[in-house]
């Protein structure tokens, strides 16, 4: 069997090419995976307008993308008050601000859905992820509003400028929060 030069040459770019490719691919993976993020879900047993022990619960997710941006939405259920409505609070937003700092996220974005008209506005609500398993170990604060103008809109942006300590913390009685941070910070 005869080899030609021209298929030696040729397998020799293309295996270059295949091992450029691994290795660029791996280093995108691997940036990746440094990007900041912060996700969860959990429970907090928190007391009603009656005294009575109910469940505040809640997931979030939010990411930042390579261009810098950030995306994500919130879900938050707290039967602890009363909406406009008469029903127990609901809320959902998209989340457009992520600040990472250790263990701890600030995370801001603008309600989406609520049954309560008079908190439409940014919002704003930190994490801390104290390792595994996050029950009894994992804390969150409440949703912290722009301001109490209806006829004023603040900007998610502002999580920004927030300290990590901002606003007080509740351990979650079920569930688990991840904060992953940036190999840039």
């Amino acid at each position: 069997m005869k080899i030609s030069i021209k298929n030696f040459i040729l397998t020799g770019i293309l295996s270059a090419f295949a091992v450029v490719g691994l290795i660029s691919a791996g280093v995108k993976t691997s940036a990746q995976a440094d990007r900041e993020s912060a996700n969860g879900h959990g429970t907090i047993v928190v007391q009603d307008e009656q005294g009575k022990n109910v469940k505040r619960q809640f997931s979030f997710n939010a990411r930042r993308a390579a261009d810098g941006t950030v995306s994500g939405n919130a879900v938050l259920h707290n039967a602890s008050f009363t909406g406009a409505n008469g029903k127990k609070y609901k809320a959902s937003f998209d989340i457009s601000c992520l600040k990472v700092v250790g263990n701890i996220a600030v995370i801001g974005g603008f309600i989406k859905r609520t049954n309560d008209p008079s908190l439409v506005d940014a919002a704003f609500f930190t994490v801390q992820d104290n390792g595994e398993p996050g029950k009894n170990s994992d804390r969150i604060s409440g949703i912290n509003f722009f301001d109490d103008n209806p006829s004023t809109t603040g900007s998610p942006s502002l999580c920004e400028q927030t300290s990590p300590n901002a606003f007080p913390f509740m351990t979650i009685d079920g569930g688990n929060i991840q904060v992953r941070g940036s190999a840039a910070q």
